[in-house]
């Protein structure tokens, strides 16, 4: 068994970084698990689904990218989701990458990501941390008190960064629970099971 130590990225001051320091760690450690689970996928892996309007692999590991993007180079930068949402994601994913979820019921895997690989995806999840570590390096851990607001509602940057890691682990078991569906589906060519990481 590998060293589960969790040490605060370099970049990342101990002493005034320690909780940011933390979740950067956590979210690069879910990265991790992810590539080494998802190892040897194909295309047809990341596009399959049970049935139209179901989420897929792909789908999801660019809804990951971008929500990371949206929360924190829109939302913690007091910008629109109306208006700069699009010209945000754009900058840092590329023209290509927004990824709706499939409407219920008659949705399939977007147009826009179709053929895309297992390294494409990683890509994309690779452009948005880096984009989160560049600003996540300029805070400490006093400025996780900042605020902003929307929708009636008030965030704290302490909290994204909380909803940033939920999100991630939430959205990490639903892409396992479609390589079981899969395996259930008697689709072929996946990997072997992997044990816990």
């Amino acid at each position: 068994m590998p060293d589960h130590l969790l040490a605060v990225p370099q970049g990342y001051d101990p002493d005034s970084q320690a909780i940011v320091g933390f979740m950067a760690a956590s979210l690069d450690d879910q990265s991790r698990r992810l590539r080494e689970t998802l190892a040897g996928l194909g295309v047809e892996h990341l596009e399959w689904q049970e049935r139209p309007g179901r989420n897929t692999i792909g789908m999801l590991m660019a809804h990951l990218a971008g929500t990371e993007v949206g929360w924190l180079q829109v939302g913690c930068a007091g910008l629109s989701y109306e208006d700069d949402s699009k010209r945000v994601l754009e900058e840092h994913l590329g023209a290509d990458s927004s990824a709706g979820m499939p409407l219920p019921g008659d949705g399939a895997h977007p147009e826009n990501l179709q053929g895309r690989d297992l390294e494409g995806y990683f890509d994309l999840l690779a452009r948005a941390r880096s984009a989160t570590h560049e600003l996540l390096e300029s805070w400490d851990d006093a400025s996780l008190d900042t605020t902003f607001g929307g929708a009636g509602t008030t965030f704290s940057h302490r909290w994204v960064l909380y909803h940033l890691l939920e999100h991630f682990a939430a959205h990490f078991g639903q892409i396992l629970s479609l390589l079981h569906c899969m395996r259930d589906h008697g689709v072929a060519g996946l990997p072997e099971k992997r044990g816990r990481l």
